[in-house]
């Protein structure tokens, strides 16, 4: 029989946490066992008084003491007739999906087919065999959980009931008394422009059934975004290179570059060098934050032509001695005007 921790303490089931600490004081003074040296049963009473101050002082464990020391929803339920009470929240369900670099950029809405647990059709998700009436676990009161141990205020799930806070003797056979049974459904799910790998979406209530017809909790989407054989990603920005020929560096031109929503043209000022970086604002991805895009960054790539013939060999000893310099005359760690 379960200890009455109310009883102990004097103290009515309504009583406010400031009585309950007043009662536990005038308690302790009276039974401590420096006090009361000579009596056997004083330190036994103490620890009793103490443990039963635990328990009340904690909003959390008052609660779920109050819950295993009165007759549960079921037990009530029962022997009023009316349906018994659902069960406890399903699992959230987790379910990866890939999708390519456009559609991360751009956002979609995906149809993704999930296996998940679903009220068995076959008890109504009551978990017993037709005409069956589920009890009450006698081993936590139709809680679902139990204290770890004496002296402390944390719990576990029950492992009578498995915490569902019910025994099924006569079980379902579709479900084998859990009152739950795998089915597939495809739910819609939206990914927003600019969503990147290891991004999670939860869909409220489109998860796993509990027991008993518990609500059902989310469904998890973890993304994984396809690499892209033009544009590396870094938070809101895109990055790419694009080869120029020497002519163009020299020069200057106007060059077509890739950009997610088409090509666009930039302007490269003559005397463009290898590995300069352009910044085009605005051409990266949407912020999931919202406030416009990130930016785009081309690096230019001089392309030195190679196998040239003998007249455009000749073409390059005579164009030498009217360029401008020798790069390795000037002073190391100079640049380039």
């Amino acid at each position: 029989m379960r200890r009455d921790y109310y009883g102990v303490l004097g103290v009515t089931t309504s009583a406010s946490s400031a009585e309950i600490r007043r009662a536990y004081q005038q308690l302790a003074r009276q039974y401590s066992p420096d006090v009361n040296l000579w009596e056997q049963d004083a330190r036994a009473l103490f620890e009793e008084i103490a443990e039963a101050y635990r328990v009340l002082s904690d909003p959390t464990a008052r609660g779920l003491y109050d819950r295993q020391s009165t007759p549960s929803s079921d037990e009530r339920g029962q022997a009023s007739g009316e349906p018994r009470s659902a069960g406890r929240r399903g699992d959230d369900l987790h379910v990866p999906v890939e999708i390519a670099f456009q559609q991360a950029v751009s956002g979609l809405e995906a149809d993704v087919s999930v296996q998940r647990l679903s009220p068995c059709a076959g008890c109504g998700a009551t978990g017993t065999a037709r005409g069956a009436i589920p009890a009450p676990c006698r081993h936590c009161g139709g809680v679902g959980a139990v204290w770890r141990g004496r002296g402390t205020l944390e719990t576990e799930p029950c492992p009578a009931c498995a915490g569902s806070g019910v025994c099924v003797a006569d079980p379902c056979r579709s479900c084998r008394g859990r009152g739950v049974a795998p089915s597939r459904r495809v739910v819609k799910v939206v990914l927003p422009a600019g969503i990147d790998t290891g991004a999670e979406l939860r869909t409220p209530g489109e998860g796993h059934s509990g027991p008993f017809g518990g609500p059902r909790g989310d469904l998890v989407i973890n993304v994984r975004v396809h690499d892209d054989a033009v544009f590396t990603r870094k938070g809101d920005n895109l990055y790419c290179e694009v080869p120029v020929t020497i002519v163009e560096a020299v020069l200057g031109a106007r060059i077509p570059v890739p950009a997610m929503d088409g090509e666009m043209r930039v302007a490269l000022p003559p005397g463009t060098q290898s590995g300069q970086v352009f910044r085009l604002r605005g051409k990266g991805v949407p912020r999931l934050s919202g406030g416009g895009r990130g930016d785009l960054y081309v690096t230019v790539r001089v392309e030195i032509p190679r196998g040239l013939d003998a007249r455009t060999q000749e073409l390059f000893r005579q164009l030498g001695p009217l360029l401008p310099g020798n790069p390795r005359a000037r002073p190391q760690g100079a640049r380039s005007a």
